[in-house]
């Protein structure tokens, strides 16, 4: 679904820059469609963030601030309302700063709130105060310039810095706040998962801060562009905020840290910086002269600024491969303690449940036939002939036809069987969820069909055979420890008729 809204949303911009650039919005019409535009594109911004909050209503964080983005694209929505109603009752806008004025500012406002309300649920996961220190760098060198290029040119034919030019700077310098806010966050946070919706954000509000600042130049400094050709740039802004609401995932994983993610984290160490490098070249064109002294400060202040990244980047690479061994170390430890439960609970040679297990097992299969007032079956299988194949062949063959045993088992035994080796070339395989005796009889003639196909030590056939002795719960035993008792009873049974086969608990083999 999200490429189909991200198709609707590209679709729809370029139906409006298409109508900004070829019909204008100088006709009534052509201001009217205009309007109408960004009205239903804020409308769908809405209703995917609308969507995202709904699929997000267990969270509290995250619908709440879903809810702030749905408050703040609403602000453009309707501001853009006013003034159509402005538009349609013939009435101009003269003053500096009037209820729509407002309207538009309070969208600025609440998205700083916004972003202000997930730094504080977030701070666990951002260094707060290197953020904080991160943005004042940022927020200096955007008030200097903002300053030096809106404010400076203003006062030069005006007396007095008025309260109209400081509303006017509302514009640069919250959306420069907002987006140098964003940058640093989203690089400190683009490995936490999740980072196509930061990134999403991030370009809104790239969008957001050049229309902002556009619009304030346009009507300072009377450039013959209508304003209302921006309109498309602040409907993007909305619309991908929109989008980056639709896509956000509270699942979503890690991402694993990769050669990209450490070329982000540098990146991200290095925007104050550019910043600060940005204000001092800009002030060396305004007030410094050139001479040798001048050249120097210009090549030694960006060595510095280098110098101060690399041993930030060498810092950060540092932290990143004790990290790195912490967690190898850690796996490790992970991996040594499976293996170690598992030795414990599993057989070395074949890696079925050793008698621990199996009497844990056993001892729940039990509990459930007791509550189902189900049936249970045990067999005891001994291999006949084994060990005249261990003094024929060697250990090592014999331990190669244990291994063939319990695969043989493990492929052609139903799914509702449990195998353990209790030792030496004895078996024992548990069948549960039994509801007839004629179950058991079956599975027990099935063991014995298995070791019909011989095995073989190379080319050469194994003489194998099994004995089989088996027993049911509760007909024949009313504990563990006594049908284990009797399956073992009936397995010498069958040792004592002759082997391969198997026989089935009876009452007289205990009687005798």
């Amino acid at each position: 679904m999200y490429q189909n809204w991200l198709g609707v949303v590209v679709f729809w911009l370029l139906l409006h820059i298409g109508w900004v650039t070829y019909v204008g919005t100088d006709t009534v019409i052509g201001q009217v469609v205009n309007s109408l535009f960004t009205i239903g594109g804020v409308s769908v911004s809405l209703y995917l963030i609308w969507q995202a909050r709904r699929r997000q209503m267990r969270r509290p964080f995250t619908s709440r601030l879903f809810l702030l983005l749905l408050f703040a694209n609403t602000m453009l929505g309707l501001g853009e309302c006013g003034q159509l109603l402005y538009f349609l009752q013939g009435r101009t806008r003269t003053e500096p700063f009037d209820w729509i004025d407002l309207i538009f500012s309070l969208q600025i406002l609440i998205y700083i709130i916004a972003f202000g309300y997930f730094l504080r649920n977030r701070r666990q996961e951002v260094n707060l105060r290197v953020f904080l220190f991160d943005e004042f760098i940022i927020l200096v060198v955007a008030g200097s310039l903002s300053w030096h290029y809106l404010v400076t040119p203003y006062l030069e034919g005006n007396a007095l810095l008025t309260i109209e030019t400081l509303l006017w700077l509302r514009y640069p310098i919250g959306d420069l706040l907002l987006l140098g806010g964003m940058i640093v966050l989203f690089f400190g946070l683009m490995k936490r998962g999740n980072g196509s919706s930061l990134l999403l954000i991030l370009l809104a509000f790239h969008f957001q801060l050049l229309a902002d600042l556009l619009y304030v130049v346009l009507e300072r400094f009377d450039y013959p562009f209508p304003s209302s050709w921006l309109d498309p740039l602040w409907l993007a802004t909305v619309l991908i905020v929109g989008l980056a609401a639709y896509r956000f995932d509270a699942e979503e994983s890690l991402v694993p840290l990769d050669v990209t993610r450490r070329w982000i984290d540098v990146l991200r160490l290095i925007t104050p910086y550019l910043f600060l490098l940005i204000l001092f070249v800009t002030m060396a064109r305004q007030t410094i002269s050139w001479n040798g002294l001048t050249i120097g400060l210009m090549i030694a202040i960006p060595l510095l600024i280098s110098r101060q990244i690399r041993i930030v980047v060498d810092n950060q690479r540092l932290r990143e491969n004790l990290e790195a061994k912490v967690e190898e170390r850690t796996e490790a430890l992970a991996t040594a303690m499976e293996e170690m439960r598992h030795m414990a609970y599993h057989d070395a040679l074949t890696g079925l449940p050793n008698r621990y297990l199996f009497a844990r097992l056993f001892q729940d299969a039990l509990y459930r036939a007791e509550a189902s007032e189900g049936q249970v079956g045990l067999f005891f299988i001994d291999i006949d002939h084994f060990k005249e194949i261990n003094d024929t062949y060697g250990h090592r063959v014999g331990d190669q036809l244990i291994v063939d045993v319990t695969t043989r088992l493990q492929k052609k035994l139903p799914p509702n069987t449990v195998i353990s080796r209790q030792g030496g070339d004895e078996f024992v395989v548990l069948l549960f969820d039994v509801e007839q005796e004629a179950e058991v009889v079956q599975c027990g003639e099935h063991l014995v069909s298995l070791f019909k196909k011989p095995f073989h030590h190379g080319i050469i056939p194994l003489p194998v055979t099994a004995s089989i002795g088996g027993a049911i719960y509760p007909a024949h035993a009313a504990s563990r420890s006594d049908l284990i008792e009797q399956a073992d009873l009936a397995m010498y049974e069958a040792k004592r008729r002759g082997k391969n086969q198997f026989c089935l608990h009876d009452p007289a083999i205990t009687n005798t």
